[in-house]
């Protein structure tokens, strides 16, 4: 039976009546989870638009599919614009791994550097949104909100602990043959733990590329948010802040880090620390590294064919000379490049 009519099953046991899909495409990619758009009818409703995300045999990322679908639960009550979910499956006899189904959001998907192509205006636009749809993430009362399943760290140096830990982990088991610039990357990371006491959510691959938007540059929803915890803001900005995302002298193709800095600070009434910037800029490059050898050990060991883990496994180098760099300089990296 094809996807798609087991997908018409699914639906039609949720929705109580016979299900119509149409439109079924896979979109490109597949680097942490098959993404497949589509279109559904039943009686009593009008055509839809909807997308399907379901575990890869093997990614860059492994997740637990609920975490995804609770965060969106969460982020949508905050009024952060993002898809609304609608249906989790965490079991196989349906699509044979799981997933969730949620609602199709209208909008345009940039690369990971929004294009310098683009008109200026539309640039400004969306470096606007993309900077108060950050700040209203970190400004969130989590708890209220409904994020307290999340595990929120203590003050202090243990959520920049975390992080390392969970990266470096991941680096060492994923590893295929050693890596002294990574290693030397997590020693460093140990040698610099920061201290905070600011706990918020973070989204953790806040970035271009994953939010859609409008012609006008207006951002209509932020996407991708499996690896969403509790932590240090900082890490979302040091992620964007990386040189691996930057171009034209902007971070994410959209502003300056000043103005960024800026921004951030005015919208959030917090302050950015310098120190933790750039800690969590070597951290976002080590992160990247750390997925990117996942991916190469999925495809050495021929847990999956999917070209785009080949393509970011080629982009170690590259990374490896950024987080050289960001190690020996003594101030922040601007990301510019």
């Amino acid at each position: 039976m094809s996807i798609g009519s087991r997908l018409e099953s699914f639906l039609a046991a949720r929705v109580g009546r016979p299900v119509r899909v149409s439109a079924l495409s896979r979109k490109s990619g597949g680097a942490s989870r098959e993404t497949y758009l589509f279109e559904a009818e039943w009686e009593g409703s009008e055509k839809r638009g909807f997308v399907l995300r379901r575990d890869p045999v093997a990614s860059l990322l492994e997740s637990d599919r609920s975490h995804e679908y609770r965060v969106l639960e969460a982020a949508r009550s905050l009024g952060v614009p993002v898809p609304a979910v609608r249906w989790l499956e965490l079991g196989r006899e349906a699509l044979d791994r799981p997933f969730f189904v949620m609602e199709r959001v209208d909008g345009m998907v940039t690369p990971p550097t929004f294009p310098q192509a683009y008109p200026d205006e539309m640039r400004e636009r969306c470096a606007e949104d993309f900077v108060s749809i950050l700040a209203a993430i970190h400004r969130a009362d989590w708890r209220a909100a409904g994020f307290g399943f999340l595990d929120a760290p203590a003050p202090g140096p243990e959520a920049a602990r975390r992080a390392v830990d969970l990266w470096r982990g991941i680096f060492e088991k994923d590893r295929i043959e050693p890596n002294p610039v990574l290693t030397r990357a997590f020693e460093w990371l140990e040698e610099n733990l920061p201290s905070s006491d600011q706990v918020t959510l973070v989204h953790a691959d806040y970035r271009s590329g994953n939010y859609l938007h409008e012609s006008d540059g207006r951002i209509t929803a932020m996407l991708d948010w499996e690896m969403a915890h509790l932590g240090d803001p900082h890490e979302d900005l040091g992620w964007a802040a990386m040189p691996y995302w930057s171009s034209g002298g902007r971070i994410c193709g959209l502003l300056s880090l000043e103005d960024f800095v800026a921004r951030w600070e005015s919208a959030t009434g917090l302050r950015v620390d310098p120190a933790r910037l750039r800690f969590y800029q070597v951290l976002g490059t080590a992160k990247m590294m750390a997925i990117a050898l996942t991916g190469v050990r999925n495809l050495c060991e021929a847990r999956t064919c999917e070209p785009t883990l080949a393509i970011v496994g080629l982009l170690n180098g590259r990374l490896a000379r950024e987080v050289l760099e960001l190690i020996g300089a003594g101030t922040p990296a601007t990301g510019a490049r």
